[in-house]
């Protein structure tokens, strides 16, 4: 008995000792946390847990060189560390905490999307300090990553932005926002960008897109004021919001709107036509209403009538999508290609025959994909699309512009975007890629030496992220040609392969390779391996991203952080 209190008796103080570092840091006082846990150190310099406390302390006051090495001098004398998680997470925390402050822009930006990743409140301070970042593609990021979270400070920067933020880009991603949010008291300010003749396409898209994140109803009067306004932005809303809300009273207010003067609210009161009330029109009624729309001056217009008229009786609207489906204008043809895609099963037959006599390769690939979505004459829509992949060189892009149902694969009218390095190149190859994955989904066996054929690609400013985030269109099946890449005499492929399956299928047999490959590969490689080990989630990868915490360049550290973060919270 007298062993025994002589033990507690020695116990009791270092017990005591972590309760008041805890305490400290509990309360944010990081200083005194430190100070308190440098003195048990001395106190109890053989204790393990003494030396997790001040591994915890130098974390979490930004000392994080420090912080490791002590956790190494830790970990040599009891492994077992590896799974004390609360320490694991205030090491990566103290690394990404040190990457927000960095003067270098990647840094910071992989500090912002790791510190999003983990889903923790801390998240919260750092994407309001990005959301004022100097760069605007930082800022841009923080934005979209806001409505994740929620949190009133959030909202409080995102109203702030709308007044403030000048950069175009980023204003886009602000506007989104207010609806994702939905900051209803931004409202007015929303309202003002759809009626304002200085608004951008762009801009008024998107601020209807917010708007209707807010209305989940609407009076019959606020209708009537927004379709009646002598502001075409405000018409085009109406017609938006009787599409959204599935309103059945509307329709007379619609069918006026089908003659406005305005383009936009044409297109946008046949679209709301189309999708409402259609069912319930007798074709008669409707040759009555769409007369003067087929015949329109406006080609995007008489497109969308003729669409409109197919989907009712697709003998009467055949002559009409036929007619533009040869236009001399290739923007003209490739719209009604669009819009035949989206016809459904009704236009199975006028795109078989389009995709035989077309001229136009992007006409053909515009009804191919129509009729591979539909599981119509897939091997002659298969073709085509895999010879156009080989033999169109132009730069490729999807444009729905014109009419947001129909989605238009035509050649790219991208700009150059400063903040975004080859921005036009990325577009056309995720458009590409969207391509290929369209050939898996109907398991035609070219969509392997397909994807083997971007994955080879060299600079093209995308990984195997793209890859798994476009094979998400199919389903498992898509998988199986990526790991027969796993084992290509071409590492590179095999590595693309190996991205590509933990991206997507979180596969953990790929956990080795992918950490085997970490240390021969080239600075942009191993970032998206850091990645990937993250997305992946393994206790296993534990030691390994504890390891490239020590890495010389910030960069690597700030990703392995993330990474061991996101495994840690699965």
């Amino acid at each position: 008995m007298i062993w025994l209190l002589a033990a507690l008796l020695v116990l009791l103080p270092e017990t005591e000792g972590v309760r008041k570092v805890q305490a400290h840091l509990l309360l944010e006082d990081s200083g005194a946390a430190l100070q308190q846990a440098e003195l048990l150190v001395q106190q109890f310099p053989d204790s393990i847990e003494a030396g997790i406390q001040l591994v915890q302390a130098l974390a979490v006051g930004g000392f994080e060189e420090r912080a490791l090495a002590t956790w190494n001098r830790l970990t040599l004398k009891d492994p077992g560390l590896m799974n004390r998680r609360e320490v694991l997470e205030e090491l990566a925390w103290g690394v990404l905490k040190k990457g927000t402050e960095s003067t270098q822009q990647g840094i910071r930006l992989s500090a912002l999307i790791g510190s999003y990743l983990t889903n923790d409140v801390r998240a919260v301070p750092v994407l309001r300090r990005m959301m004022r970042d100097s760069n605007a593609i930082i800022r841009s990021v923080a934005i979209q990553m806001a409505p994740s979270y929620r949190d009133a400070a959030l909202k409080d920067e995102i109203e702030r932005l709308m007044v403030e933020e000048k950069i175009w880009m980023v204003r886009l991603e602000v506007i989104k926002a207010v609806g994702a949010l939905k900051i209803r008291s931004l409202t007015p300010a929303l309202k003002q960008l759809v009626q304002s003749e200085k608004t951008t396409y762009e801009e008024r898209h998107f601020a209807i897109g917010s708007l209707l994140e807010m209305y989940e109803t609407i009076s019959p009067e606020e209708f009537l004021t927004l379709a009646k306004s002598n502001r075409a932005g405000l018409r085009h809303l109406a017609c938006s919001i009787v599409a959204h809300l599935q309103v059945t009273w509307a329709k007379e207010a619609i069918l006026n709107l089908v003659q406005d003067s305005h383009r936009d609210v044409r297109v946008a009161a046949l679209n709301t036509f189309a999708l409402c009330y259609r069912h319930k029109t007798p074709v008669s009624e409707a040759k009555d209403i769409l007369r003067l729309r087929l015949e329109d001056s406006d080609p995007i217009v008489a497109i969308t009538a003729a669409w409109v008229a197919f989907l009712m009786e697709p003998s009467w609207g055949e002559p009409f999508l036929a007619k533009w489906l040869g236009d001399s204008l290739p923007e003209n043809r490739r719209l009604a290609a669009a819009a035949l895609a989206a016809a459904g099963p009704k236009g199975v037959t006028l795109s078989e025959k389009t995709l035989q006599e077309s001229a136009d390769p992007y006409v053909r690939a515009n009804v191919a994909l129509g009729l591979l979505g539909h599981r119509s004459n897939v091997t002659a829509s298969a073709d085509f699309l895999y010879e156009f992949l080989q033999t169109e060189k132009r730069m490729w892009m999807w444009d729905s512009r014109l009419n947001p149902l129909f989605q238009t694969l035509a050649p790219s009218q991208i700009r150059h975007v400063d903040q975004i390095p080859n921005y036009p190149e990325a577009i056309d190859q995720m458009t590409r890629l969207q391509l290929v994955s369209m050939l898996a989904l109907v398991d035609d066996p070219r969509a392997v030496p397909a994807l083997k054929t971007f994955l080879q690609r060299k600079g093209w400013g995308l990984t195997g992220v793209a890859a798994a985030t476009l094979l998400q269109e199919g389903d498992e099946s898509a998988l199986e040609g990526v790991r027969e890449l796993l084992s290509d005499s071409d590492a590179n492929v095999r590595l693309q392969a190996c991205l590509v399956l933990a991206f997507y299928g979180r596969d953990e047999t790929v956990l080795r390779e992918l950490q085997g490959a970490y240390a021969g590969a080239e600075h942009e490689k191993k970032l998206h391996i850091l990645e990937a080990l993250g997305r992946i989630g393994h206790p296993d990868s534990f030691s390994f991203l504890v390891s490239i915490l020590n890495e010389p360049f910030p960069i690597l550290r700030v990703a392995a952080a993330a990474a061991l973060i996101q495994s840690l919270s699965r």
